[in-house]
């Protein structure tokens, strides 16, 4: 009666009302087959509904591979593999154009040269699921998901640990799917601050170093918020996936109420009580994987973006990786069409910060004056104009204006206070001392 009886509190009382009051007025039935004959009628049309949606927006029927499932109250552990089909259509593309990506794509992205070594269909994508979100040695990785790719699709298989006595199995079995896969690489979203601290720990309780630690970590979250933020308040996953790829989350569960169910499912053992969490992990996987190459498709051409904030976002990346000519046509463009005042504001600057880089002092000049007129709060403008008047006019008269612009007609934080002080004494100084040569 305990399986029916998770099936029932999972039912949706407001959707069932109806079916409960037909199948009730069926004679010859008793009440245990009643209900039984509710639960099947509910979960055929959920079922129904879910083929009726884009495979791109719905999560696909688990399918048990390598070890079979297990959810017996004795086992470590339970194995379920989702398997995505490259031709799935995420938003405006198809997962199988990952296979074009270039490992240069990729460092760019992620803003460092050393990923160029990777093979970008060799990565491995990586999430967990916790019973909290403090860390430490309390907190246990009760799920661990990993994505990849192959020549016909993408691949997740989610590891759950069925006995918290028996993390060392659970681990063991991991290891093993690990050493048996030539991965380049790891991406995750957030696992520099939390998932591989926490794994690293569980590793090291059972006198074992975390395998992934010794591969390139390629963490997601930061080129996220560089390319989605001045364009969505939120960066979580879940809502990138929602409104960039369509990936639906209507029935999905609340990450607060997850290490409560999987409580649940210790006691019941039924994975029914726990189904939902399994997918919602395997949904971030692909999505993780998905919004990656989305960023590389920004990348090829800015036409896939929707919003000016997201081509900022890919000028920053290409600035902070090192390729200042491609981040300079992108600011420029944002110069010239960008609608946003916001936008055109941090596109100038950026520009000057580039230009002073490439030693283009006269039109980082030009930048920095535009800037000083049309942001009177722009602190960096000012200052900047100071130090270019001072050290390459030597026009200590035209510095000093600047300097006193900031002091007097701008909010300063403590340490810009002392630095506009000390330009102004050392700018007079160097004024008086001119003019006692006159």
């Amino acid at each position: 009666m305990s399986k029916l009886r998770d099936k029932l509190n999972y039912l949706e009382k407001d959707k069932v009302k109806k079916k409960w009051e037909t199948i009730d007025k069926q004679n010859g039935l008793s009440t245990r087959e009643k209900l039984e004959k509710l639960v099947n009628l509910s979960l055929k049309r959920e079922k129904s509904q879910k083929e009726k949606k884009n495979i791109g927006t719905a999560a696909p029927e688990p399918v048990d591979v390598g070890i079979p499932p297990r959810v017996e109250s004795d086992s470590a552990f339970t194995l379920r593999e989702y398997i995505y089909p490259l031709s799935t259509v995420f938003g405006r593309f198809e997962l199988s154009q990952w296979k074009c990506i270039s490992s240069r794509q990729l460092a760019i992205i992620f803003g460092d040269e050393d990923y160029e070594t990777i093979s970008p269909m060799k990565l491995l994508f990586f999430d967990t699921e916790t019973t909290g979100l403090a860390g430490g040695t309390g907190t246990i990785p009760f799920m661990l998901g990993f994505g990849f790719f192959d020549e016909e699709s993408f691949r997740v298989y989610i590891f759950l640990l069925n006995d918290l006595y028996k993390e060392d199995v659970f681990l063991n079995e991991v290891d093993r799917f690990l050493e048996s896969h030539d991965f380049s690489g790891t991406v995750t979203y957030n696992g520099k601050s939390f998932d591989f601290p926490l794994l690293e720990a569980r590793y090291i309780l059972q006198r074992k170093r975390f395998p992934l630690l010794k591969l390139p970590h390629l963490d997601f979250l930061f080129p996220a918020r560089t390319l989605w933020k001045h364009t969505y308040d939120s960066r979580k996953l879940g809502h990138l996936g929602d409104i960039l790829l369509g990936l639906s989350r209507d029935d999905d569960v609340d990450a607060s109420q997850i290490p409560g169910i999987y409580f649940n499912y210790l006691r019941s053992r039924s994975f029914f009580s726990i189904e939902k969490v399994v997918e919602h992990n395997a949904l971030d996987l692909v999505g993780l994987a998905a919004l990656v190459l989305l960023a590389v498709k920004y990348q090829e051409d800015i036409a896939f973006t929707q919003d000016e904030g997201e081509i900022l976002g890919i000028a920053r990346l290409y600035e902070k990786y090192g390729d200042f000519e491609k981040a300079l046509q992108l600011f420029e463009h944002l110069k010239q069409n960008a609608l946003r005042e916001e936008i055109v504001t941090k596109a100038v600057k950026s520009l000057a910060v580039i230009k002073k880089k490439k030693k283009l002092y006269k039109e980082a000049l030009q930048l920095w004056e535009i800037l000083s007129h049309t942001d009177a709060d722009d602190r960096l403008a000012v200052r900047e104009l100071s130090i270019y008047f001072e050290h390459r006019e030597k026009n200590y008269v035209k510095a000093l204006e600047y300097v006193r612009k900031g002091l007097n007609s701008m909010e300063l934080t403590d340490p810009q206070q002392r630095d506009f002080e000390k330009r102004l004494k050392r700018l007079t100084r160097k004024i008086e001392a001119l003019d006692k040569e006159e």
